[in-house]
């Protein structure tokens, strides 16, 4: 935990781009019941299975969200940073609190935390939070169908040109501290099949690639080696929640 909790959360502007698009008045009532915490690598947010204890708000750092594809195996679904919000399930119901699914922190950072049950009991008050958490329900579902096209038609080499451009813009940063052994088991390949692939953008000038290190050089060049499925992932999150149009409770 960082500092005193509320206090240090008020102390700046958030970083959450969810709650960035909320009013002042919502704004500080989450605040108010939230506490700042860190988020450290491998470390499990959200068990498989298991009642959600808590919701967060990233504000900085990477989270994947991984489905069970067998006894150990987990493959990653889809991606959280400062861009959105892990727990979302609890905004579709209050039944259901373990979602088949499992959450882990990628790359550290920082996250507003709030408990499951003050979420929910504030919820109902929160209009305009409701509706961009929905908006932001949306946008996951497409990123989580079109992934699940892309693995399942697009060469390896442009899965993980995309699944860098994701994890790049939801962590804004061009710097993801990850090994080739963790993007393999995320992307559900090979090791070999992820350093053959990095091997290959790095000769092209695109990405530098070092121990535990991957530097997007070129995120342009990038993006034309990726399939297109990173530009409609990218399009959705600018339609549905686009700060310049506004959020209504309408």
């Amino acid at each position: 935990m960082i500092g005193d909790t509320q206090s240090s959360i008020r102390g700046g502007a958030v970083r959450n781009r969810l709650l960035r698009l909320i009013p002042n008045h919502e704004l500080s009532e989450v605040l108010t019941r939230s506490d700042s915490v860190r988020i450290l690598p491998r470390q499990i947010l959200h068990h498989w299975r298991l009642p959600m204890d808590y919701v967060y708000f990233v504000e900085h750092g990477l989270v994947s969200v991984s489905a069970r594809v067998d006894q150990d195996r987990f493959i990653e679904a889809w991606l959280i940073g400062s861009e959105g919000m892990i727990g979302a399930p609890l905004v579709l119901t209050e039944i259901d609190q373990t979602p088949p699914h499992r959450r882990v922190v990628q790359v550290a950072g920082t996250a507003i935390r709030m408990s499951a049950r003050e979420f929910l009991s504030i919820l109902p008050q929160l209009p305009t939070l409701r509706r961009v958490l929905l908006r932001y329900i949306d946008v996951v579902l497409l990123q989580t169908s079109q992934s699940g096209v892309c693995n399942a038609v697009h060469p390896v080499k442009q899965r993980l040109a995309r699944w860098l451009l994701v994890a790049s813009s939801a962590l804004e940063e061009d710097k993801l501290p990850l090994t080739h052994e963790v993007l393999g088991h995320l992307l559900g390949v090979r090791r070999a099949s992820v350093t053959e692939c990095l091997e290959a953008l790095e000769k092209d000038g695109l990405i530098r690639s070092s121990r535990g290190l991957v530097c997007i050089l070129n995120f342009h060049a990038l993006r034309q080696v990726s399939c297109t499925c990173f530009d409609t992932i990218a399009r959705e999150y600018r339609r549905q929640l686009n700060p310049d149009e506004g959020i209504t409770t309408a």
